[in-house]
């Protein structure tokens, strides 16, 4: 079975792609995605 797993922005839940995603890593080492526009405004 093959799992497609996409991302989703934390903040607006909009769709993302390994285009339009930005990571963010916190200080645990865990890695939040984001889109470009709520990436820029957290």
């Amino acid at each position: 079975m093959m799992q497609h797993d996409f991302l989703s922005c934390e903040k607006c839940k909009a769709e993302l792609t390994r285009a339009t995603q930005k990571n963010h890593v916190d200080k645990q080492g865990f890695v939040h995605s984001f889109c470009e526009k709520c990436f820029q405004t957290k």
